[in-house]
């Protein structure tokens, strides 16, 4: 009998474990390989978390909106931006420069439709101390570290862009669900990122979004929201060596036909 009980509390402790999640490390800093082919750039570069923001979660949210109640990255209301058509800007020696409001459109969450709005990248810091600051402030649940190896090549870089809503933009009555901006950086001379010695890292170049977005405050129509992003990117580069894209969908493209829409991480 006590042989009996004692492999039915085994089984249940392994059954268990096996519901508990691992870590949500960022797969942009996977281990060097040295390959001859460039490295590929599509993987995760995502700054889609979306903080599990979903039609759902604002219906159970109190009706009042304050912005004195914000989660703090609101950065102003403006009646009109300095916009610029995005067409031209979709190759890498020819980047939105930085500063610079293009016309920008995704999936509008809450209309289903893609709705325009409007998108700049501010500034880019490799500044150790703010970075190290970021993260130490960071409370959400992606795991930022590096390991020793990864350390040796990599480090991360800071990006803040705004995104401008226009008041006709679709929200829902508690505000707009805000729409992911998949930045990624990628080299000007090459299709992936490679080390002084010619180390390959695959994945580098990929943004993590740093905002932990509250349910006290949305955005609003005519809002700009101003967003922090962490990138991994090779101590080996700076800003004049790379470049961010984005998916860019133009009038009525489809997702599967987006084009590449570059922004400069350097004036």
């Amino acid at each position: 009998m006590t042989k009996t009980i004692t492999i039915v509390l085994a089984i249940a402790m392994v059954l268990a474990l096996a519901a508990c999640g691992g870590n949500d490390n960022p797969p942009a800093t996977n281990s060097p390989s040295e390959i001859n082919t460039p490295a590929d750039d599509s993987a995760d570069n995502s700054t889609d978390d979306l903080a599990d923001d979903s039609a759902e979660d604002l219906a159970d949210e109190p009706a009042e909106n304050s912005a004195d109640e914000s989660s703090g990255n609101l950065a102003s209301t403006l009646a009109d931006v300095d916009a610029v058509d995005a067409s031209p800007y979709n190759t890498k020696d020819n980047a939105v420069p930085l500063g610079q409001w293009v016309y920008y459109q995704d999936k509008n969450f809450e209309s289903g439709e893609y709705e325009p709005f409007y998108l700049r990248i501010v500034r880019v810091s490799r500044d150790d101390t703010e970075i190290q600051r970021e993260l130490d402030s960071y409370s959400g649940r992606r795991d930022f570290s590096l390991s020793e190896d990864q350390a040796r090549d990599i480090e991360f870089g800071l990006v803040e862009y705004e995104i401008y809503f226009a008041p006709d933009y679709t929200a829902h009555e508690r505000g707009i669900l805000t729409p992911s901006v998949r930045l990624s950086a990628t080299p000007i001379a090459t299709a992936g990122f490679r080390t002084a010695g010619g180390m390959s890292y695959i994945g580098v170049g990929s943004t993590y979004s740093l905002e932990i977005r509250k349910s006290d405050y949305r955005s609003q129509p005519g809002d700009i929201l101003r967003e922090k992003g962490l990138f991994t990117v090779l101590k080996n580069y700076d800003e004049s060596e790379y470049v961010f894209s984005v998916p860019w969908y133009d009038g009525e493209i489809v997702a599967e036909k987006a084009r590449d829409l570059y922004f400069a991480a350097a004036q």
